[in-house]
């Protein structure tokens, strides 16, 4: 993906090979609604301004206690993962561990996060999933109100901060049918002018139906759910 917030900071030649799974950039807050997890399995296509089209897998299992939200993402000559552990208890998320890669003709670098290096802010898939029940929520929805922020650790655990709006409650039409969403318009404080914008699954946490990455007004690249299973056990085999 082309220049992005600072969250997208792997090595410059590979942002845009694993670009969807470092858009992940979100965090939680205290205050959550009330949504039940759900484990599902979802497929997007990623498109990107001047890149072969990319495959994105996103999937959310449950093992016994715990949940892993689980990202990977291929093209031609690179793929990227990133997967996180964590508790989800009594209406709160916990994050407890978060691994992530990328691998570029032969070569590639691993990150990790412990529980320890979690413990006051989330890794950015478990935020992912929180932050999608807390939009339910959001008062942050006039252009008039403060923003909603939001706070993470990108990769490296270094923390990130992310100022976002809700902006529409629309039913989103893809090619597995028409669902209901929330969508959000997130920014880099320091950065007016580079735009996420990402609907969420209404009922769903943690799915997204879709996002775009917009830099001064133009679409740069664009993330659509293509196919979805939602399994009738607690995790995926």
């Amino acid at each position: 993906m082309a220049p992005l917030p600072r969250v997208l900071s792997l090595q410059p030649v590979c942002r845009p090979v694993v670009a969807w799974l470092l858009l992940t950039c979100l965090a939680l807050l205290p205050s959550l609604s009330h949504a039940s997890a759900t484990p599902f399995q979802a497929n997007y296509a990623l498109r990107i301004d001047g890149w072969p089209d990319a495959s994105i897998q996103h999937t959310l299992s449950r093992h016994g206690s715990t949940w892993e939200s689980e990202m990977q993402a291929a093209v031609a000559i690179a793929e990227g993962n990133e997967r996180s552990r964590f508790r989800f208890q009594d209406g709160k998320v916990e994050s407890l561990q978060f691994v992530s890669g990328y691998r570029l003709l032969g070569l590639g670098k691993r990150y990790s996060l412990s529980a320890e290096d979690l413990r006051t802010l989330p890794d950015r898939q478990t935020a992912l999933f929180a932050l999608s029940r807390q939009v339910r929520t959001a008062r942050c929805t006039h252009p008039q109100v403060s923003p909603c922020t939001i706070r993470y650790l990108d990769h490296k655990g270094d923390e990130e901060i992310l100022n976002y709006r809700i902006v529409a409650h629309p039913d989103v039409t893809l090619p597995i049918g028409t669902l209901p969403g929330i969508r959000i318009d997130a920014w880099d404080p320091g950065k007016r002018d580079r735009h996420l914008i990402m609907t969420f699954h209404a009922d769903i946490p943690g799915l997204l139906l879709g996002m775009e990455y917009r830099r001064e007004g133009e679409i740069a690249s664009r993330l659509t759910l293509t196919d979805l299973s939602l399994p009738t056990t607690d995790q995926f085999p």
